[in-house]
């Protein structure tokens, strides 16, 4: 792995960042995709362009993942995946719960996360085999063992009125009713590193993408936890469900999902 991808991928989520801080104070254009509730702005494109052409400058063979373009094909074994502005309906609200996430993999295999939060200045990251940090600390998963004594996460597919919106609430009523409670911060990266640094237990959501997870699974892993499909298989974006957990809970939620038929949808 060349030893400057990660500080990097951590320079480019801050600068990021930075331009994104800068943009809710001048004011930005806000576009839909496809839905009006699916949102872009002209900083998640003015973001997305600054992190895309760095990597292209330094690393002109790795392929590129975004949500915000159509994907580019690299030669080499390396893959970025980004998502310049997760949490943009937040963002256009001028709520500073937001955060930009990037991941590298290699063959596969995620070796580099990185999750910057401009609203609070926390920069959440994790390197294969060494650890999650939250800045130069040290993070690890919560040692919760009992539904009772967690706090969990969850988020809402864009679609209004679908099966699998319609099983968020019903999940989130029965894991409500047995915890200290279920929060929806509408956006999954911060999701997952909130998960890993041990302020949520677990945390479910439906229909997220690659560049939704990507940085905050090594994160939560590297951290102790466990990211996977609701039914435990190997997490694929493909599915489009995801179940993550300190570990300890990861069987007692997943019985829970499924006895509300959580599964089936």
């Amino acid at each position: 792995m060349p030893l400057h991808l990660l500080q990097i991928a951590k320079k480019l989520a801050h600068d990021a960042g930075k331009m994104a801080l800068e943009y809710q104070k001048k004011g930005f254009k806000v576009d839909t995709k496809g839905s009006h509730v699916n949102l872009v702005t002209e900083a998640d494109k003015a973001c997305n362009e600054l992190i895309v052409s760095v990597i292209q400058k330094n690393f002109p063979d790795h392929s590129i993942i975004s949500e915000e373009i159509p994907p580019i094909k690299g030669t080499s074994d390396y893959k970025w995946i980004i998502d310049p502005i997760d949490g943009t309906t937040n963002f256009a609200q001028g709520l500073p719960i937001f955060s930009i996430s990037i991941a590298v993999i290699h063959k596969g295999v995620p070796i580099i996360g990185v999750v910057e939060v401009p609203g609070t200045g926390e920069t959440f990251w994790a390197k294969q085999g060494e650890g999650a940090y939250l800045g130069k600390h040290r993070i690890h998963v919560s040692q919760t063992s009992e539904l009772k004594n967690g706090l969990y996460a969850t988020g809402l597919p864009y679609e209004r009125g679908s099966a699998r919106t319609e099983k968020t609430f019903k999940i989130y009523q029965a894991i409500h009713a047995q915890s200290r409670g279920v929060r929806r911060i509408g956006t999954s990266a911060l999701d997952l590193a909130y998960l890993a640094a041990g302020r949520y237990d677990g945390y479910f959501e439906y229909d997220l993408e690659a560049w939704d997870i990507a940085a905050g699974k090594i994160i939560v892993e590297e951290a102790g936890g466990m990211v996977t499909n609701m039914d435990g298989s190997m997490l694929s974006p493909k599915k489009g469900t995801l179940l993550a957990s300190n570990g300890l809970l990861h069987s007692k939620l997943m019985e829970t999902i499924k006895k509300e038929g959580g599964l089936n949808v």
